[in-house]
């Protein structure tokens, strides 16, 4: 990563602009989907 920084301080902003004007939509399916294979990896990556 090097010098990369940790937070896109600009992509924060523009969120929370649209958090505030109420036009922050949420791809509920999405969020769901990258869940599931978060917890898939984590079980598959597991000792057995």
């Amino acid at each position: 990563m090097g010098n990369s920084p940790v937070v896109n301080t600009a992509k924060v902003a523009e969120i929370k602009q649209a958090i505030s004007e109420g036009k922050f939509q949420v791809n509920a399916g999405a969020v769901a989907d990258q869940l599931i294979a978060s917890v898939t990896e984590l079980i598959n990556s597991r000792p057995h």
